[in-house]
């Protein structure tokens, strides 16, 4: 494993930091937390925290001559005014921001990679939002002319007014942008597009107006493959939702993908959704929705292996493994061994595999049953960890005639 050589140390770069909010005109006073490692910037009402965990980790693995873009695209929007901005001045700049729940989940956990188990300081750095449905929520952030600032629990309270409040202001001045029309890219097929390309392409989500009145066969589904494109199809025109979903293949090759999930419009908000199984576009549709899984629970383990490691616990981060029978069944897996204490990706199926007497895997008794059946036989066994995507912390080891039973009762393609 590769170590990366430090050549600052964290005081060191907090001064760093410090100096260069400084340059930019912080007149704050400017402390470092040491134990939190971040910059506590003012006092009283008008506090702001800026964690310098990933920022230290990028100055280090940058040559000399990026160093200083570094500090410039991480600290120059932390920049505040000695005084907190008017209630004139939020109200204008506020805008929501959608993204897929496991981010906001990746990120708490992040936080407690950085910050401990100390609850307090990882309640100040984790965003408030609000949950859209099982895949997305959306948190609050000032639209600045070249980047977004997110707003925290400390802005909140420095502005004196509630999430609430600052959500429907937000979801009023996205509407008040200037409208355009959506993109009908081939013009046989009732498919769009959306056109801004300004980062906030999936945000309009929540601007449903904007989705009813497009011509689609039945209720819209969309797709957001990344923030800057919203592909659009009615659920009744299986040529349309073929196209978009074709086109959200090309779009998760760009940069900085956001979710491959389709969503339909059920009346009351965006709900996850796929056509019946022998629907042309449902394999399509359903590799793009395994994909975002598959790239969020990569991303969680990443983040749980680093937690783990730093707090000295052995847990075996599982996988999430996708298969396609050779009749087109897709289905996902993962590995419950015998002997392993595991956090586990919530899957279709479970295989059970119980070890030889050696400790060996290679050839060992194999047992399979679907998630479902594995939590109605053997629930004392599995704990949820409450991440997003969900994962279960396995204990122990069932039973032979548990394993039997599950074995009976959860049939899924091998």
């Amino acid at each position: 494993m590769m170590v990366t050589q430090m050549t600052t140390s964290r005081s060191d770069f907090a001064r760093l930091a410090s100096d260069y909010l400084r340059a930019q005109g912080e007149s704050r006073p400017i402390h470092y937390d040491e134990a939190r490692d971040r910059l506590v910037v003012g006092a009283g009402d008008w506090t702001s925290f800026i964690s310098l965990g990933h920022a230290f980790d990028e100055y280090e693995a940058n040559a000399v001559p990026e160093k200083g873009r570094v500090l410039a695209r991480r600290f120059w929007s932390s920049v505040r005014r000695d005084a907190p901005p008017t209630t004139a001045d939020v109200m204008r700049s506020v805008v929501p921001r959608v993204r897929d729940r496991a981010w906001f989940s990746a990120v708490r956990r992040q936080a407690e990679l950085e910050l401990g188990a100390d609850e307090g300081a990882i309640d100040e750095v984790t965003l408030p939002h609000r949950v859209l449905n099982d895949e997305l929520a959306a948190h609050l952030a000032f639209d600045l002319p070249t980047s977004v600032m997110e707003i925290g629990p400390d802005r909140l309270s420095a502005f004196g007014t509630t999430f609430d409040e600052l959500f429907a202001r937000g979801i009023e001045n996205l509407r008040q942008r200037p409208r355009l029309d959506f993109e009908q890219p081939d013009t046989t097929v009732a498919a769009y597009v959306s056109p801004y390309r300004d980062g906030f392409d999936a945000t309009r989500m929540l601007l449903t107006e904007r989705f009813l009145e497009l011509a689609v066969k039945g209720r819209p589904v969309v797709i957001a493959p990344t923030h800057d494109i919203v592909l659009v199809a009615g659920d009744e025109d299986e040529n349309a939702l073929e196209a978009i979903a074709t086109w959200g293949e090309q779009a998760l090759l760009e940069p900085r993908p956001h979710t491959a999930h389709a969503f339909r419009w059920e009346g009351e908000g965006w709900r996850p959704w796929l056509p019946v199984r022998m629907h042309r576009a449902w394999q399509k549709l359903k590799v793009l929705q395994l994909q975002s899984f598959a790239s969020a629970y990569a991303r969680q383990k990443e983040v749980l292996e680093a937690l783990l490691q730093a707090n000295g616990h052995s847990l075996h981060v599982g996988t999430l493994r996708a298969f396609r029978t050779a009749a087109g069944d897709i289905f996902t897996s993962t590995a419950w061994t015998q002997g392993v204490e595991a956090l586990l990706p919530q899957t279709d199926r479970i295989d059970f595999i119980r070890t030889n007497p050696d400790g060996s895997t290679t050839g060992a008794k194999t047992w399979s049953t679907t998630f479902e059946i594995a939590r109605k036989v053997v629930p004392h066994l599995m704990e949820a960890t409450g991440d997003t995507p969900e994962r279960w912390r396995v204990m122990g080891f069932p039973l032979d005639a548990e394993l039997d039973a599950m074995a009976s009762q959860g049939k899924l393609p091998d």
